[in-house]
């Protein structure tokens, strides 16, 4: 290997320090987390996977994609809850929030700014005198989304995002929900439902004594900021949720 001569160490040393002013900010952005959204593009190829299916009228004020009266089959968390009020979370909200962040997902995916920016959502359908209480929060480090949300005292997701037409299989799966979550706990290949379609595919574990469910397929989005572009591009999405009523597991 060829030694960089003094002379050349030093003209190296030169631009170095001339350019780290300006790869500072390029550093601290892929380090750094930062709101993502309003959603300017969304595909629909999942919502037949998620059980989500299209109603003639919206139910209340809520978008059927968005969310659903149906338990089961609540709606797309990756989403926010459209047309939903915004609230303040009760202290012990936020605490419910907290423990099932911290005791599911590992720390080095959000940070106090992603925990200041959550925001408290309440909403009914129509004819119901019951309203629900959800949070939710989409943030990105790099090209890398993710999302916080959940329905208070029923469940808690996490979503991370990554750019890329690729598929997983089962095995490489649960390698990437074992990076995320701490109490995730890797099963047989036979125990994952998978549906493989030209259009897309879907993976999904549900670990019923573990009160978990891992899902995993495809979609096409743009995002009005956060990251580059407001056009759709392809992403590869791990959702992972954690139930607190079992009334509401699959």
């Amino acid at each position: 290997m060829k030694r960089l001569s003094f002379k050349n160490k030093s003209i190296w040393l030169i631009i170095t320090l001339i350019l780290s002013p300006c790869l500072q900010p390029l550093i601290a952005e892929q380090h750094h987390f930062r709101l993502v959204g309003p959603i300017s593009t969304y595909s629909t190829s999942q919502e037949r996977y998620l059980g989500i299916f299209p109603i003639a009228v919206p139910d209340g004020s809520m978008s059927y994609w968005s969310r659903d009266r149906d338990p089961k089959h609540p709606g797309d968390y990756f989403f926010m809850p459209e047309f939903a009020d915004s609230t303040t979370l009760t202290d012990t909200e936020f605490l419910e929030m907290e423990n099932l962040l911290r005791q599911n997902v590992y720390d080095s995916y959000y940070d106090d700014f992603v925990l200041e920016n959550l925001t408290g959502y309440e909403y009914t359908f129509a004819d119901s005198a019951v309203w629900r209480r959800e949070y939710h929060v989409r943030y990105a480090r790099g090209d890398t989304i993710y999302v916080i949300s959940g329905w208070l005292g029923k469940f808690f997701c996490f979503y991370r995002v990554v750019p890329g037409d690729f598929r997983y299989d089962a095995t490489n799966l649960q390698k990437e929900a074992e990076k995320i979550s701490p109490s995730f706990m890797i099963a047989k290949e036979e125990a994952f439902m998978r549906i493989e379609e030209e259009i897309n595919y879907f993976l999904e574990y549900v670990d019923k004594p573990n009160k978990m469910r891992v899902r995993n397929y495809q979609i096409n989005a743009g995002f009005r900021y956060g990251v580059s572009g407001d056009r759709g591009k392809k992403y590869n999405l791990i959702e992972i949720t954690k139930f607190i009523d079992p009334e509401v597991m699959p």
